[in-house]
């Protein structure tokens, strides 16, 4: 009934995987319900000996264990945790060896969509205008449903300076965004800092966490220290995670030893709470606000939790993302396995932070707008007319910005100088080398400021 040995060692391989996954869980974690697990498993056998059988075509065997196995885990409903076949192991090894790139934005499902975490600085979706929040609703005119989130980002990613078409919805936006997008290498530069002379006070943004961060945080602590810098603001605005382990290195910085910095908490005896805790003195004993927004993710949401907790800083700006939990991935084969949701994180408080986020202390927006101003912007012919302009300007000037403001009031846009200033702005930095931080235009780190 096979078509050879191999196939049938496929079939037997997949079968006691199967059994192991039922009766070991069922004993090992869930031994209150191995019965039940049990009788599921001979409802799939007897299914399986049926269509095997039965069934009037002869049925392709390997797509029939991969739907099995993909529906039990699709099943539990977390976006995180999801079945990898041939092709998605191996588009994670072109990924990693560098030959395939992407536009550049950090994604999460929530509620069923595909969310905008952060884009990347300086990233093709960056420099295009998408936002953290923005809900992609499409890529090259293919509808995202359910059930091809997998498929739709690996759409986003190809080769260097191929075109994506990328659709969006932003909230409070009358129609969806349209932007054309060109693929291109992402380079994530680790972070900036700079003193902010008027207030004799450091800042320092950490832009993604990698392997390199800590080493990059600590060469900035040291400039401060030396220069008797001893208040921090630490930005960690649309940051939208990266490793944990240098999280953990970077709260080290700021706390006590044997502080606790996080915990996480699992239900098997694989993900048993761990508590990771400092394990050197505080380096950095000066005064610290953090920035969060709406784009701190992961391991920004752990990093401003554990230095809150440990009354060490002040939260400040928007509520954070809320994307704290543990994955392990799991090899069936070489080219085969699932990734798996095994805990989550929990702030020193015991606050959890996967899809609530934090609550800063002081909720502040980045700018305000006068009435009126939000609407007007929010239309895509607003959108459009902006993208227009700013396409042929390479400076941020008083001039420009009158220039600006009369462009807009021609096409019936009126803004304030202020919202119409704070426009201009930041749309040329998009494409142009701009100051590390803006005291003009940014409410959240003003407040940060006068926090100390």
């Amino acid at each position: 009934m096979f078509k050879n040995f191999s196939e049938k060692r496929f079939h037997l391989t997949l079968l006691a995987f199967l059994t192991g996954l039922f009766t070991g869980i069922s004993v090992t974690f869930i031994s209150a319900a191995a019965n039940s697990s049990h009788k599921y498993l001979d409802f799939f056998h007897q299914a399986y000996r049926v269509i095997i059988s039965d069934y009037v075509d002869e049925p392709d065997s390997k797509k029939m264990f991969y739907g099995a196995i993909k529906g039990m885990i699709d099943s539990l409903g977390d976006p995180f945790t999801r079945f990898l076949n041939e092709d998605e192991i191996s588009d994670l090894n072109e990924l990693t060896s560098g030959r395939f790139v992407g536009i550049g934005v950090e994604v999460a499902v929530r509620d069923g969509e595909l969310v905008v975490i952060s884009p990347i600085q300086n990233s093709p979706a960056f420099r295009a205008g998408i936002e953290a929040g923005d809900v992609i609703t499409s890529v090259d005119d293919e509808r995202i449903k359910d059930n091809n989130f997998d498929e739709i980002m690996k759409n986003m990613k190809g080769i260097p300076g191929s075109k994506v078409k990328i659709t969006v919805r932003r909230e409070g936006y009358d129609s969806e965004i349209a932007y054309n997008l060109e693929r291109a290498p992402i380079k994530v530069d680790s972070v900036e800092y700079a003193v902010i002379k008027e207030h004799n006070t450091g800042y320092l943004r950490i832009i993604q966490f990698g392997g390199g961060t800590t080493a990059d945080v600590k060469k900035a602590l040291e400039y401060f220290k030396s220069n008797g810098i001893e208040k921090l603001v630490l930005d960690l605005r649309f940051n939208p995670g990266g490793t944990i382990d240098s999280a953990v290195e970077i709260a080290e910085l700021f706390l006590n030893k044997d502080s606790v910095i996080a915990s996480t908490k699992g239900r098997n005896v694989y993900a048993v709470e761990k508590v990771f805790r400092s394990r050197i003195p505080m380096f950095y004993t000066g005064k610290v606000v953090v920035l969060i927004n709406r784009g701190s993710a992961s391991a920004s949401e752990l990093l401003s939790g554990a230095l809150r907790d440990n009354k060490r800083a002040l939260l400040v700006g928007e509520k954070s993302f809320g994307k704290g939990s543990v994955q392990t991935r799991v090899v069936m084969d070489k080219d085969i396995g699932f990734n798996i949701t095994i805990a989550k994180y929990f702030t020193p408080s015991g606050e959890m932070i996967h899809k609530k986020g934090i609550t800063p202390d002081k909720v502040v927006s980045f700018i305000d707008f006068e009435a009126g101003e939000e609407d007007a912007l929010n239309k895509a012919g607003t959108v459009k007319a902006i993208g227009a302009f700013v396409n042929s300007k390479t400076v941020d000037d008083l001039k420009t910005r009158e220039e600006f403001r009369t462009y807009l009031a021609d096409k019936g846009i009126k803004l304030s100088e202020k919202t119409a200033g704070y426009i201009l702005k930041y749309e040329v930095a998009r494409f142009h080398k701009s100051a590390v931080y803006d005291l003009e235009f940014d409410n959240q780190l003003n407040t940060a400021l006068k926090s100390f």
